[in-house]
Order: C-alpha cells, then structure tokens, then sequence
C-alpha cells in the first residue's frame, strides 16, 4: 500500500509543470482543482472510492496525464477492496491515457507494469461477471466539510458516499450551521451522478463601541458600519480602529461563521494633540498681551491727544505729551510683536490640528507574500503528492 501511494505521490509531483501549461478554461481549471483537493483528502483517509470519483472529475475538467494515473491508482486500490470488475476497467482506461499522454512521464515504466497485472487479472474473471458489473445509477456526493449534513431527496445521507438511486430527477442538499446552504437538482441516467459541495461561511458581524468619527478597517481595508455593526467574512481578521488626533488599536480576531462580537475600542489622544492645547493656550495668552498692549498704546495716545489740544501748552504739558506719545510707540510696537506672535503660534496649532492623523500602516498584520492560486506540494500517505493552495483576502 505504501508504495502505491509513493507511486501516486511520485506521478502527481510530475503534475505541476504540465498542470500549469494545460491550456484548460479557468473556470475548469477551478473545478478541478477543488474535486483534486478533495479526492486527495479522501486518499489521504484510505477512502479510494471517494478518491478515485473525484480524481475522476477532476480529469474531466483538466486532462492531464498525471491527474490519469492519480485516478487509476485510486481504482486500482479500491479493486482491492470491493473485487468489482468496473474498477480494473476504468483503472486500465486511465493507465492507458497516462501511458499515451506523458510518453516520456517519470511513471511510464509502472503505469506499463500495472497495464500488465491489471490485463492479466481481468482476463480470469468470468465474462457474465463484467458484463453485470456496469455502474448502477446512483449518486456520489462529495464536501470537505466534516460537519455538512446532505440529503438525497430529503434523506440524510454520509458524505464521500455513493447511494443507489432510480433514475431520473433528484434534489441533493448541503448545509451545516454557520454555513450558506446549496442545493442542486440532478438528473441521473443510467450511469454515477457525483456531486460537489462546497459551502461558503455565513459571514459574523461585528460591533465596535468607539467614538463617532471613527474609522474601522478589516485586514487593512476600511469598512463602513451600517448603524452599530457590520458583516466581516469569517475566519482570522486585523481589525484597526483609528481617528484624526487619537492613536490608533488593532487587534487580531478570529471570527466563527454567524458570530456576532462586540469589541470596544476607546481611542486615547496622542502626544501631538495633547501638545495642540498647550500651543493653543500660548497663542492665547499672547493675544491676551496683544490685547493689553493695545490698550495701554490705545489709552496713551488719547492722553497725548488731550494734552496737545490744550491752548495755550505748558512747558510741564510739553515734557508729559511726550512721554504718553513714547509710552503710545512703545506699547504700540509690543502689540504688533504679540499679535504677531500669537497669529504664528495660532496657525502651528491648526497645522498640528490638522496633520494629527496617525496612520494605521504600521499596525497591519504583515502577510505572507504568496500567489492568489497554484499547486503546491503536500504529504499524502506514505510519499508525496500534488495539493491545491490558496492565499488572499477575502
């Protein structure tokens, strides 16, 4: 068994540089990867029934050679569990794609000596035997969520499960808590109907308790809160909160799917709008003195005003009209200095004011430099195999 699964392993590695160049639609080339990460699932967990369908599916919707003996090593295997002819059939067709399409494929030379066995074991089994052992018409439904419930025609049924159905139309279901249900309507013939799942998380709602103005960001992208609260996707978030003048929080969360979390976030000022109110008490206190100043010089000149309009003007008038005028320009050249002075330090606190808007950057969750989707090599069993990776935000 180990070494089959080596053998598996060792023909699906080959499958990343002709994978890649199979000039397959995207929309196939999704489907197949998703039955290929579930048949291997299935492979990993020694249920090549499963496996061997969705293998099978897979290749239907990207015809590597690879992907052939993936499928044929699962049927070969699964021959070994149920003896039924229809297995060695379908694993001999697949070793004969593989072996026509990789002519120079690193398994060539053990997809040949399986042919071989394979031949040889199906010509000993009685004729009357193949012919019975035609698929019946039945249903395959396959999901890589431990926790799905499906039904066939409202019946529950296990998953990775083949069920023997009439032919015709049926209604097959998926759900699971937390989960948006699917459903579709089959038509089954006289042949296998297989079916794959694949649930999308409902998404949990947040509700941030901060100040009014407050700008919110998931994974570094702003959201807009209807109300209290808004919908996030599932799974591990960045959440940031910010506000012009106040430092910002983030905090890494995990969120269940149909979660609802509460967070509070109170947003402290920072030291450069805590330094804005003592510019602003300055530029204060200056137009205080400005104020004063001006008075004074104010004040003095109508002294001075009153003494010069005198007739006739005292020697003694004459001595004290010229100090109130020196006292004037005095007073007069302190007000242009302070209210200079307190315009200037009144536009550096607007600039402060203004400019105080901490930016969250620095606060993201560093993410991992990976492509959006690919193969990437995985375990499988006993050696290695070809998985499907994905990264990305949602």
């Amino acid at each position: 068994m180990k070494t089959s699964r080596r053998h598996l392993a060792t023909g699906l590695i080959a499958a990343l540089a002709l994978g890649l160049a199979a000039p397959a639609a995207a929309d196939d080339r999704g489907a197949a990867e998703q039955f290929f990460r579930i048949g291997a699932d299935a492979y990993k967990s020694g249920k090549f029934d499963a496996a061997a369908a969705n293998f099978d599916r897979a290749y239907e919707n990207l015809k590597a050679p690879e992907i052939a003996f993936s499928a044929a090593q699962a049927h070969r295997l699964q021959y070994q569990v149920d003896r039924d002819p229809a297995r060695l059939k379908r694993a001999i067709e697949l070793y004969q794609a593989y072996v026509a399409g990789a002519p120079d494929g690193a398994r060539r030379k053990d997809a040949l000596v399986y042919l071989e066995r394979l031949r040889d074991t199906l010509d000993k089994i009685d004729p009357k035997q193949i012919a019975v052992a035609k698929e019946r018409p039945s249903v395959y439904v396959s999901i890589a969520l431990d926790r799905a419930r499906i039904t066939l025609d409202g019946v529950t049924i296990e998953r990775h499960t083949s069920v023997d159905v009439t032919p015709g139309e049926h209604l097959v279901a998926a759900s699971a808590d937390g989960y948006v249900s699917q459903e579709q309507r089959i038509r089954v013939g006289q042949e296998r109907a297989m079916i794959a799942f694949e649930l999308v998380p409902q998404p949990a709602t947040i509700e941030i308790k901060s100040q009014a103005d407050a700008r919110i960001t998931v994974d570094g992208r702003p959201v807009l809160l209807r109300g209290t609260s808004t919908n996030v996707p599932a799974g591990s978030r960045w959440i940031t909160v910010s506000a012009r003048g106040k430092k910002p929080v983030s905090r890494e969360v995990t969120l269940e799917p149909d979660q609802v979390l509460t967070l509070d976030a109170p947003l402290q000022p920072t030291a450069q709008r805590r330094a804005v109110r003592w510019v602003e008490l300055g530029a204060g206190a200056l137009l205080a003195g400005t104020i004063v100043t001006t008075s004074v010089a104010i004040a003095a000149d109508f002294s001075a005003a009153d003494l010069r309009d005198r007739k006739p003007l005292l020697a003694t008038d004459a001595g004290d009209y010229n100090r109130l005028r020196d006292r004037r320009d005095q007073f007069r050249t302190a007000s242009l200095a302070l209210g200079g002075a307190a315009l200037v330090t009144a536009g550096i606190a607007l600039v402060m004011y203004y400019t105080d808007d901490p930016s969250a950057d620095a606060l993201l969750r560093p993410i991992e430099n990976k492509p959006d989707h690919g193969f990437a090599p995985m375990a499988i069993g006993g050696g290695f195999g070809l998985g499907v990776g994905y990264a990305g935000g949602f």
